[in-house]
């Protein structure tokens, strides 16, 4: 694993907004910043005898080759003392992403894209992107607020690596933690309706914050100087990232799951974090992927 973030930049608003927020961090992480431009010249596979003509070929790589250019300037005055590289390539942007986890800390894009990144992180590329990148993705969905860094935990082994993630993010960021756990995906007023009594539902309630707690446990050692604040309810748990991380800087998730969070960045509660989230999403890996 190199100390490379790299940003796949398109020239868009949300790629330059994405694009500083990797300057910014490689910079407090004294990382390098390595700048991908993607182009595509195959036509769609309803026209597949359409050839592009090589002038427009050019004119297409011209046109990434200059938004990569403007992307290290961009670096270079938002953080002098970060190494940038630029390259320009031809293919399909998430694939070529994809390639670039191999050897990357983290690969950052931002949700909204124009021409090759076009709805990048809104379809089924963003979608492979996250399931299949080797590295940490950061998709800068909105800047945030100045609150804490926010994380999705289920209750499993698996959450782990989105616990660590977030509390390292919370360190740098001088700020603190907000867990976040949903035990059902029903919300309290359905569960009575299921014939659930109050006092079993404060059983459940009380189990969630035991598992929550040792989950939590073994980072206030590491991370000392991080408060914690854990919210535990019923209720979907795309709509409670999205409602506990207006304030945030960043969300934390596990590209898997189990329980309140099975399949979040690989289904329809992925779709709604995405598009409702209004701060960076960072995805992580879960162990063995």
């Amino acid at each position: 694993m190199s100390s490379t973030i790299v940003v796949g930049f398109d020239g868009s608003e949300s790629a330059l907004e994405a694009l500083i927020w990797a300057a910014k961090t490689a910079e407090r992480q004294g990382k390098s910043v390595s700048v991908l431009g993607a182009y595509e010249t195959q036509t769609a596979a309803y026209a597949p005898a359409l050839v592009i003509p090589q002038d427009v070929i050019d004119v297409i790589r011209a046109e990434a080759e200059s938004n990569v250019q403007k992307a290290a300037a961009a670096v270079a005055e938002v953080a002098p003392d970060v190494k940038v590289k630029v390259k320009v390539e031809e293919g399909r942007p998430g694939s070529l992403l994809i390639a670039e986890s191999e050897d990357a800390d983290l690969v950052v894009i931002g949700s909204r894209g124009l021409g090759g990144v076009r709805g990048l992180f809104l379809g089924s590329v963003g979608v492979d992107l996250a399931a299949h990148a080797k590295s940490p993705v950061l998709v800068h969905a909105g800047t945030g607020g100045p609150g804490p860094v926010v994380v999705g935990v289920d209750g499993s082994p698996l959450s782990e690596g989105a616990l660590k993630a977030a509390f390292a993010y919370a360190q740098e960021l001088g700020t603190g933690v907000r867990v976040v756990h949903t035990w059902t995906d029903l919300s309290s007023d359905a569960l009575y309706g299921y014939g659930l009594e109050p006092q079993q539902l404060q059983r459940l309630a009380d189990e969630a914050q035991e598992v929550v707690a040792e989950r939590v446990a073994g980072f206030g050692s590491d991370y000392p100087d991080v408060e914690v604040e854990r919210i535990i309810v019923p209720d979907g748990p795309a709509a409670q990232l999205v409602e506990h991380a207006k304030d945030a800087q960043l969300l934390v998730v596990g590209s898997r799951g189990r329980g309140g969070f099975k399949g979040l960045l690989l289904g329809s509660t992925s779709q709604a974090v995405l598009h409702k989230a209004t701060c960076p999403v960072l995805v992580v890996k879960t162990p063995h992927e």
